[in-house]
């Protein structure tokens, strides 16, 4: 049987990234509605390339619903009922300008990749020598989180369509709308998915599992001041501003995403919006741990309330906003859906797979906690969420070769786990 790195057409592979990557699919957290995409640009692409591209595949079922979610079916070629989802988001971060990309190809061989004033180090580039490189133009992100985890996985499908003598169960194919601003699955109707089980194809390196996530809570506070003419402050004037400043000032140095790795937690002030009367503090609080992430919350809200009682007259109102839960104790109680993805991994020629915890959120973590255990696997990008980010088209092969052998491995293995689920 020919090998099946060999099966993959990376020119296609490449042509497809692009063609997606090229359009503008930045989500936006300030306009997002309870149903659906938060951004109508999400919604073109959705339908003017997703959904396209699926039915000229051949494949069943392909539709947009009212979530603006894409979803599709390549049906199995074994006897066993079992159903296997492939998840991926349409989406861009909002953290760095979203468009229009102007991507770039580079036969890298080494040193930096000179953008427009953004430089991308030789350093993060040293995995990749002698690999096809693509870049945006430096003016915005590329867009490989997570289109490449798009083409990816269409890419695999296009394998396993033209070569049936791979077995593989039933796949079912979601492209979710505004995974990055944490509300992709909210409305995801799992029953209707299908899937026994999923995984999402999403970020970091191709020799990952991705299994364990921070405990995510994104508190909200508001700052009512009291503004007074500034010739005529003196003893009246609380400024909201100010009031922020203090409260700043009270979270632990050594507490913040820029001091803290591996599984340490942290607070983040990610935006603060406003003025003298009013502010508004939008924060990231992570954990591994959920004892400590509750620990952490109500910290905050204790230094809230002393900065209230410190500012005579002003009204801080505290909200914690949970928005999801480490996914790896739901993930245990099916072990072998980590057990089959480092199978796959080893069949790919990654010895050592590895399972690092995911200093993030996924779809995968919301969806693990309502009942559709959903690991993420690597796509290969780098430097995501900023104009410095790449992706190598040699990994992202590799990825494809990933979701192959694991599709594949789950077909050998249908009989036996089938008795489990």
């Amino acid at each position: 049987m020919t090998p099946i790195n060999e099966l993959i057409d990376t020119e296609r592979l490449k042509n497809l990234f692009i063609k997606m990557a090229e359009v503008d699919t930045g989500s936006c957290e300030e306009t997002k509605p309870k149903i659906g995409a938060s951004t109508n640009k999400q919604v073109e692409f959705a339908k003017k390339i997703l959904v396209k591209e699926m039915k000229k595949m051949g494949l069943k079922d392909v539709k947009m619903d009212k979530t603006h979610t894409v979803t599709a079916t390549l049906k199995g070629n074994i006897k066993e009922n079992l159903m296997i989802g492939l998840i991926a988001h349409m989406d861009t971060s909002e953290q760095a300008p979203t468009g229009p990309v102007k991507p770039q190809v580079h036969d890298y061989k080494d040193g930096d990749i000179e953008l427009n004033g953004v430089k991308i180090d030789a350093v993060d580039l040293e995995p990749y020598k002698n690999n096809t490189i693509i870049t945006s133009d430096g003016t915005t992100l590329l867009g490989a989180d997570d289109k490449a985890g798009v083409a990816e996985i269409l890419e695999a499908v296009k394998v396993l369509i033209e070569n049936p003598e791979i077995k593989h169960p039933t796949i079912r194919i979601a492209i979710t709308p505004d995974e990055e601003i944490g509300e992709g699955v909210t409305n995801f109707d799992i029953q209707k998915f299908g899937a026994n089980v999923a995984y999402t194809v999403d970020g970091s390196e191709v020799d990952n599992i991705e299994s364990e996530t921070f405990n995510a809570f994104n508190p909200e506070v508001i700052i009512e001041g009291v503004p007074v003419h500034c010739g005529y402050a003196y003893g009246k004037m609380v400024n909201a501003i100010e009031v922020a400043s203090a409260i700043m000032n009270k979270i632990p140095k050594n507490e913040l995403p820029e001091t803290t790795q591996n599984k340490e937690g942290y607070y983040h002030v990610d935006s603060i919006n406003g003025d003298v009367n009013r502010v508004v503090m939008k924060m990231l609080v992570r954990d591994f741990d959920f004892d400590n992430e509750l620990k952490r919350i109500e910290f905050l809200r204790r230094i809230t309330k002393e900065v209230e009682n410190e500012y005579k007259g002003c009204k801080i109102t505290f909200k914690e906003n949970e928005k999801y839960h480490n996914m790896k104790e739901k993930l245990n109680e099916l072990p072998e859906v980590i057990e089959y993805a480092k199978l796959a991994l080893k069949r790919s020629g990654f010895d050592n797979p590895k399972e690092p915890p995911v200093r993030g959120g996924t779809d995968g973590a919301m969806l693990t906690l309502r009942g559709l255990l959903t690991p993420n696997l690597g796509t290969g990008g780098v430097n995501f969420h900023s104009k410095k980010e790449f992706i190598s088209l040699q990994a992202m092969q590799k990825s494809v070769e990933n979701i192959i052998n694991l599709v594949s491995v789950w077909a050998e293995k249908a009989e036996e786990i089938t008795k489990k689920l």
